[in-house]
C-alpha cells in the first residue's frame, strides 16, 4: 500500500468511526456528494449492474478520495452498505435516492418544457438543483407539470410513493434491420457523447426504421432523413415498437432544412427536438400541420434561410428547420 493510499483508507476509516450525521445534517457540499453516489447506485441497481469501488471513483468528477470520504458519510448515517461485491442502498438510502432521482428527472422536464436552456444543458442545471429541493417542492413541481411519466431524455419518473418504473424498449444496437420503431430513451451521460447525439438531433420520440446495422454502428431513417450513429452513440439509445397511436412519417417527408430552393412543402409536424420556448414561437409563428410553406432564399455563408409560411418571411437557421418535418409538393401555374 502506498503513503498516499494509506492515508486515504485512514481517512475513510477515521470518518467511519466518526459520531453518524443525518443526511439533512451535513454541509452543503458533503451532503450532495452523498447524494450523488446514492443516485448513482440506484442508477447501478435498476440496471442490474454491480456498484464496485472502480466504478464509483470519479463518479460527478470526484477524486478518489473523496469518493472514499463520501462513501464513508454514508455508511455511517446508514444510507449504504458495503456487501462484499460491491456498494449498495440501505432501504433508508434508497428512499433519498429514489428522492433525488425524481427532483432531477422533473427538474429536467420543467427546463425541455418551459425554458430555452440547450438540452445538453439540461442535465448540469438539473444537477446543482436536486439538491435544494424538498419533498414537499418536489411533489409541487411535479403537480405543475402535471405528473409526467417520463423525463426529456424518456427515463421513467419515480413516483411520489418511491416507485420507480421499468425502462421500455431496448437497445438500438439489438434492433432488426427493416422494422420501424420509435425511440423511447437516449442517454445523457456522459454529457459529451449526449452532446453529440443532440447535435445531430436525436430525442426520444423520434420514429425510425433500421438501414443497417455494421459492426461500428448504424444507419437509420430518421424522421425523413437518413442518419448515421456510430457505435458510441448508438449504444446510448432504447427504441421499442410502434403503437396503434403512433402515425407512421409519411413517405416522402424530409426536414425543411432539406426543401430545395423556390420548393414547397406543407408542415407535417415539429420533432421531438423542438422543445420548450422555441416549439411555442414555432407554432406562433404558424409551423402547424398544414401549413404551407416556401423555400425563399439563403443568407450568405450558410446562415439563416428565409421561409414564407402563411404570407410572412421567416428565417431560420438550419438548427430549427431540421426540427420541422414538412411533406414537399408541386404547384400548378393557375
Amino acid at each position: 500500500m502506498t503513503a498516499a493510499s494509506h492515508d486515504r483508507s485512514k481517512n475513510a476509516a477515521a470518518l467511519s468511526a466518526a459520531e453518524p450525521v443525518r443526511l439533512e445534517a451535513m454541509r452543503p457540499g458533503e451532503r450532495e456528494k452523498v447524494e450523488d453516489l446514492l443516485r448513482e447506485l440506484l442508477e447501478c441497481e435498476y440496471r442490474g449492474e454491480p456498484a464496485s469501488g472502480e466504478r464509483l471513483f470519479g463518479h460527478g468528477g470526484m477524486s478518489r478520495e473523496a469518493t472514499l470520504q463520501a462513501l464513508a458519510r454514508g455508511a455511517a448515517a446508514g444510507l449504504l452498505e458495503n456487501a462484499g461485491t460491491g456498494w449498495r442502498l440501505t432501504p433508508t438510502g434508497r428512499e433519498a435516492a429514489v428522492l433525488v432521482m425524481r427532483a432531477h428527472r422533473l427538474i429536467e422536464t420543467r427546463l425541455a418544457r418551459e425554458s430555452s436552456v440547450p438540452a445538453a444543458r439540461w442535465h448540469e442545471v438539473a444537477h446543482a438543483a436536486e439538491h435544494r429541493l424538498s419533498r414537499d417542492e418536489v411533489n409541487r413541481l411535479a403537480d405543475a407539470l402535471d405528473n409526467p411519466r417520463f423525463d426529456p431524455h424518456g427515463d421513467p419518473i419515480p413516483t411520489r410513493e418511491g416507485l420507480l418504473p421499468e425502462a421500455e424498449g431496448e437497445p438500438l444496437l439489438a434492433w432488426h434491420v427493416g422494422e420501424p420503431g420509435v425511440i423511447t430513451h437516449v442517454e445523457d451521460e456522459p454529457p459529451s457523447l449526449f452532446a453529440r447525439l443532440v447535435a445531430d438531433g436525436v430525442f426520444a420520440g423520434m420514429r425510425f426504421t433500421l438501414l443497417e446495422s455494421m459492426h461500428w454502428g448504424c444507419k437509420l431513417r430518421l424522421e425523413g432523413r437518413t442518419q448515421v450513429l456510430p457505435l458510441e452513440l448508438a449504444s446510448l439509445v432504447r427504441v421499442r415498437s410502434p403503437l396503434a397511436t403512433d402515425t407512421p412519417v409519411p413517405a416522402g417527408a424530409l426536414r425543411l432544412s432539406d426543401l430545395g430552393p423556390g420548393d414547397v412543402g406543407r408542415v407535417v409536424a415539429l420533432l421531438p427536438g423542438c422543445i420548450g420556448a422555441e416549439r411555442s414561437r414555432m407554432l406562433d409563428l404558424g409551423f402547424v400541420p398544414g401549413s404551407r410553406i416556401e423555400r425563399v432564399f439563403q443568407s450568405v455563408f450558410d446562415g439563416p434561410v428565409a421561409y414564407r409560411v402563411r404570407g410572412t418571411l421567416i428565417g431560420l437557421r438550419r438548427s430549427q428547420a431540421q426540427q420541422v418535418l414538412v411533406q414537399p409538393f408541386e404547384e400548378t401555374t393557375p
